[in-house]
């Protein structure tokens, strides 16, 4: 058996690791499964991540993780019960309110819609042949979905990605960003609370109502419902935005695979589970373990925080052969681990998919070559990337 003090050690903080993330992950993992770090215990095998996920000895770490940056999650999303903060029957019982509006079939609903936003978005930018992809095309798709989706006013979508781009920087665990991340969550409450009211006098075909009228059923409270709004509309914009950049980033960047997609549009799908391996948004999902647990060989004690490191796991060569090679018609392919595994593996995996899917095929269609008009802004953390700017170049199909 090995303990955690008998770990390699892996500098999140360290030059090495800034400059070259994948580089010294692809190190640590050469080294051993696991590494010991500032933060608890890396999991940098897929195998392992996998394991960890599955277990019924961790809990979803984002509760403790906030704790530790000194915000009070339960107080920023209200009195009501949400799925993250939840395990066991409630997280079921709290899932099931919400979760037939994230099958396949019901996303797919709005695909068509989806791919007329994109079009609208793209078509300036493809009559001028060049500009700045993140903000003339990326971040206009994901607000206007999910405002759809959930009943709101679309004039709100703008401000409800500012929002949701705040908040989701918890997942990086910095104390200095703590209140931002506040402010923007007394923010997103207020948006709840005026969405709730408007529904209650006006339901209609969206989640808020389905989840007003599960309340007056009984099925959970109008607290929950409000609590559960609240991470629903923080998670569901940003990490969107950032991926559908990623992946025109990538597309720029191995021109031979954009043509392969453009050939064969029913690779769109592989493409974006590539880039999705290659260029994860989150590159960690943490857990916390409830019990003295072994995961492989290694002793875990109680209270530890364990990240599956998923931007380590989707390069494992034991899984991926010549991992670092992008290319979307990868033989073979198993799952990447972006939405994680488990209770609480991502409820938004399918509308993010739909979502990406639409914008991947109307660019396939409409964009013969994309290249980088100068040098992007992508900043690279231990806990996710983001994309500031991508100034691109395109020529017309």
């Amino acid at each position: 058996m090995t303990t955690i003090d008998e770990l390699p050690e892996l500098d999140l903080l360290g030059d090495s690791f800034l400059t070259d993330p994948a580089g010294a992950l692809r190190d640590a993992r050469g080294r051993h499964w696991a590494a010991r770090t500032h933060r608890g215990v890396e999991i940098l095998s897929y195998d392992g991540a996998t394991e960890v996920m599955r277990s019924p000895d961790f809990q979803t770490g984002i509760p403790k993780m906030m704790e530790a940056m000194g915000i009070d999650p339960t107080e920023m999303a209200g009195p009501g019960n949400t799925m993250t903060l939840s395990e066991g029957e409630q997280h079921t019982r709290l899932r099931g309110v919400v979760s037939a509006w994230f099958t396949p079939k019901r996303v797919g609903r709005m695909r068509a819609d989806v791919r007329d936003l994109v079009t609208r978005l793209v078509a300036p930018f493809t009559a001028a042949g060049s500009g700045d992809f993140v903000h003339d095309v990326a971040q206009g798709i994901p607000g206007p979905v999910f405002c759809w989706m959930i009943g709101a006013p679309a004039d709100r979508a703008e401000k409800l990605y500012e929002l949701s781009q705040v908040m989701l920087r918890a997942f990086e665990g910095d104390i200095d960003l703590a209140e931002a991340i506040r402010q923007s969550g007394e923010q997103m409450s207020e948006f709840v609370d005026e969405l709730m009211a408007i529904k209650r006098t006006s339901p209609g075909d969206d989640l808020m109502t389905i989840m007003l009228e599960a309340a007056d059923a009984g099925a959970v409270t109008h607290d929950d419902v409000h609590s559960m709004a609240y991470e629903l509309l923080t998670a569901s914009t940003d990490n969107t935005a950032t991926t559908a950049s990623l992946i025109v980033y990538r597309m720029a960047l191995h021109p031979d695979q954009w043509a392969v997609v453009r050939a064969d549009h029913d690779l769109v799908p592989a493409a974006i589970e590539e880039t999705l391996r290659v260029e994860p948004r989150v590159h960690e999902l943490a857990q916390f373990a409830t019990a003295d647990t072994t995961i492989r060989d290694l002793e875990i004690p109680a209270e530890t925080f364990v990240w599956a490191n998923v931007r380590s796991a989707n390069l494992d060569p034991a899984i991926f052969p010549d991992p670092d090679r992008f290319v979307v018609d990868r033989a073979g392919r198993r799952p990447q681990l972006n939405f994680g595994l488990g209770p609480h593996h991502c409820l938004g995996a399918n509308l993010a998919r739909m979502e990406l899917g639409a914008m991947l095929e109307v660019l396939s269609r409409q964009w013969s070559t994309i290249e980088l008009d100068g040098e992007p802004d992508i900043d690279r953390t231990a806990g996710n990337t983001g994309v500031s700017s991508l100034p691109i170049t395109v020529s017309e199909a």
